[in-house]
């Protein structure tokens, strides 16, 4: 899963509605920004191999660091303790908590959504003769676009009815970045090929970073529907 993804960043302004965009837009892909840096540094590996899923052509071999279920785990944790002490300074602890928890679940929805997506390349521990699980749906082009967009759409959803635009052209610019991200998840399968796993890691993180600093302009237009607490009789 790509495009997808984001739409747990989207849903996550509710329950923490203080959280910014684009800091969900590095949570939810934080596994495939580690898998990309480990692949640049040569700790894991892919194969670009033509026709290896009727999705894409990437043989997703050795990623135990970044996409093993115990790998995964650990991210989300380390993310969330992190988030505990970056957020000290909020002065609500709850609100804190919220926001640390809802970063560290953001992380580890990564893995969920991957599962149904990828060939049997997913370990659940961090050594070579770990399982690995994936379930192929990449080998099910239409099954799988329909199940990224239909993620995305459903948490686009949740952002609208917890945001609210603050001025200018009220919800346009969300729809329009909505309908960029949806633009790309029909046209990822038709991406060139990069001529090596390097250049695919290194195009990866361009691409992250694009797309979260575009979320974090939208989000800035943007303020939380924060709800109404009714006064104690």
């Amino acid at each position: 899963m790509f495009v997808g993804h984001y739409g747990v960043s989207f849903a996550g302004k509710k329950p923490a509605p203080r959280l910014s965009l684009g800091t969900l837009f590095l949570a939810v892909q934080l596994l495939d920004i580690l898998f990309a840096l480990f692949v640049l540094l040569g700790i894991e590996k892919l194969r670009i191999v033509p026709g290896f899923t009727k999705f894409n052509p990437y043989d997703l071999y050795w990623m135990p660091y970044s996409h093993s279920l115990l790998g995964a785990l650990l991210w989300s944790t380390v993310t969330t303790l992190v988030a505990l002490v970056a957020l000290r300074r909020v002065r609500w602890s709850r609100d804190r908590r919220v926001a640390a928890g809802v970063l560290g679940a953001a992380v580890f929805s990564h893995w969920l959504l991957d599962l149904p997506m990828h060939t049997p390349d997913m370990p659940l521990g961090l050594d070579a003769a770990s399982p690995k699980v994936g379930l192929g749906l990449w080998n099910h082009p239409v099954a799988a676009l329909v199940a990224e967009l239909l993620v995305l759409a459903a948490g686009f959803a949740v952002y609208l009815r917890a945001t609210r635009p603050m001025k200018g052209r009220g919800d346009l610019p969300a729809w329009v970045f909505a309908g960029i991200l949806a633009a790309l998840t029909v046209a990822t399968p038709r991406f060139p090929v990069p001529p090596t796993d390097r250049a695919f890691a290194a195009q990866a993180l361009v691409l992250y970073g694009v797309l979260a600093a575009l979320a974090e302009w939208i989000d800035r237009r943007r303020a939380p529907r924060l709800a109404v607490v009714p006064p104690e009789p």
